[in-house]
C-alpha cells in the first residue's frame, strides 16, 4: 500500500486567506450598510462583526480546499468520474383537454 500523500498546505492556507479576504469585504459592506441607517452601533460591534466574518470566511476557504484535495487523492473511482452534464431536457407532455379524447364505442 502506497503511503498517503500529504495535503498541499500552501494551497490550503491560500484558500483560507482568500476566504478571509472575502469575509472582510462582506464585513466592510455590512458596516457601510449599517452606518447609513439610523441605528446606533458601537465601534466594538463593528470590530466583532469584522473578526467573525473574516474567521468564517477563512474556515470556509480552508475547508473547501482541504476537501477538494482529499477527493482528488481518493482512490475510489466514483470520485474521479466526469460530472454528468444536464441532458437535453425533454419538454413535458401537455395534457390534452377532455374534448379531444377519442370516444369509446
Amino acid at each position: 500500500m502506497a503511503p498517503p500523500v500529504p495535503l498541499r498546505g500552501r494551497q490550503v492556507l491560500l484558500a483560507a486567506l482568500i476566504g478571509g479576504a472575502l469575509g472582510a469585504a462582506m464585513a466592510l459592506m455590512l458596516k457601510t450598510v449599517v452606518s447609513n441607517t439610523p441605528a446606533q452601533v458601537s465601534p466594538r460591534t463593528y470590530l466583532i462583526f469584522f473578526v467573525i466574518f473574516c474567521a468564517f470566511g477563512a474556515v470556509a476557504g480552508l475547508t473547501l480546499e482541504a476537501v477538494r484535495q482529499l477527493q482528488e487523492r481518493n482512490p475510489d473511482p466514483a470520485y474521479h468520474r466526469q460530472p454528468r452534464t444536464a441532458a437535453r431536457r425533454q419538454r413535458p407532455q401537455r395534457h390534452r383537454p377532455l374534448d379531444d379524447l377519442p370516444k369509446g364505442d
